[in-house]
């Protein structure tokens, strides 16, 4: 590679040398002529004020002792330059043998830092094994995730086929083949549902989520996404109450709260007992605003509240007791974040858990659409 005629090292190693090699060279020539010009000043003085005495040919040695010695000086200087730097970039080497080794399905390995690395290789080294743990996070996140989409679409469509492939043995009255056309259009909903959760979930992880900011009214948003419910409460024989103080007024999207309100809701009357309670309240809090929708449930233990967020999760004792994905605390946190804010699990007084949906109140410069 060439820039203004000069041919610079393709290398970092060869750049590092060349460089270091004519700062030691010009440092050598320049102290060599400095020393020359004192000498020759030096004689010139003596001849001045002695012009008896012969001329002294020390500056003459001295300039050809430079011109004969500046070469070796040069070329010391070089190859010490690229000792220097090979030893300095050795580590690298390792760095790269190891990282261009590193696959998909060996995101394990780790680099390893020497005992004489220098501080920037190790920092180097510390900041790669990161950037692989974050990789071998995400990818068996999506791999898990894949294996579970996989799965809940299988279910649906097996049992889609089946039903086709029965009704097809023989012929049906119309009373029968319109039963079996209304289980089949009750799965074709459950697989749109999936459908549709995953959907919103890939366009978040993309970040990609439409958000439309307007001011409204926080309670009332909450007003209608509760009304719907009270029919499922009253079929689960659950009490479900909307505790509504003052109007709050917030910046926030309206569409995507009604999710996350919806989910936490539609979370709370599944996992209440008949006989239990719902209450949803809004609150403020400073900046913030909280949605609060608290059940009298069994609760779920401290120790697996962040679980709960994790796509696909459903306790062990659910899994089939319980209609849904285990992707609504999911989808609730990704349009939380999405939105600036956070949900989370809490103990509630007496049992039961507390869905907490905390959101900036946001001011009238959010009034945009991102």
């Amino acid at each position: 590679m060439s820039q203004g005629g000069i041919s610079w090292p393709a290398t970092l190693r060869g750049r590092l040398a060349f460089f270091y090699g004519c700062v030691l060279a010009a440092v050598v020539i320049g102290f060599s002529v400095t020393v020359w010009l004192l000498v020759a000043g030096e004689e010139a003085r003596e001849q001045l004020l002695c012009p008896q005495v012969g001329p002294n040919l020390s500056a003459n040695r001295l300039i050809l002792a430079l011109v004969l010695g500046a070469p070796v000086a040069i070329a010391i200087a070089v190859g010490g330059g690229m000792l220097v730097t090979r030893r300095a970039l050795a580590s690298l080497d390792h760095v790269v043998a190891t990282a261009s080794v590193v696959g998909v399905d060996d995101l394990g390995q780790r680099l390893n830092s020497q005992r004489n690395d220098a501080a920037e290789v190790t920092q180097l080294i510390s900041a790669l094994n990161a950037m692989l743990d974050r990789l071998q996070r995400s990818v068996a996140t999506m791999r898990r995730f894949t294996a579970d989409a996989s799965h809940e679409l299988r279910t649906p469509l097996a049992i889609l086929m089946g039903e086709i492939e029965v009704t097809l043995r023989r012929r049906r009255e119309e009373p029968e083949m319109r039963t079996t056309l209304e289980a089949a259009l009750e799965e074709l909903g459950r697989m749109s549902a999936l459908v549709d959760a995953l959907l919103t979930l890939a366009r978040s992880d993309a970040g990609e989520l439409p958000i439309r900011r307007v001011s409204l009214d926080l309670t009332e948003v909450v007003r209608k996404v509760v009304e719907p419910f009270e029919a499922v409460a009253v079929s689960r024989a659950v009490d479900l109450v909307l505790v509504e103080d003052a109007a709050l007024m917030v910046v926030t999207d309206p569409l995507w709260v009604g999710r996350v309100v919806a989910n936490l809701v539609d979370n709370a009357c599944k996992f209440t007992p008949a006989g239990g309670r719902i209450e949803v309240r809004v609150e403020a809090r400073g900046e913030r605003a909280e949605v609060v929708v608290r059940d009298s449930g069994s609760g779920v233990d401290p120790s697996l509240r962040e679980r709960m967020f994790d796509r696909f999760h459903r306790g062990t004792a659910d899994r089939g007791a319980v209609e849904g994905f285990g992707l609504g605390l999911a989808l609730a946190q990704e349009i939380a974040h999405a939105l600036g804010g956070q949900v989370r699990l809490d103990g509630a007084e007496g049992g039961g858990t507390s869905a907490v949906f905390e959101l900036p109140r946001g001011s009238d410069a959010d009034l945009i659409q991102t």
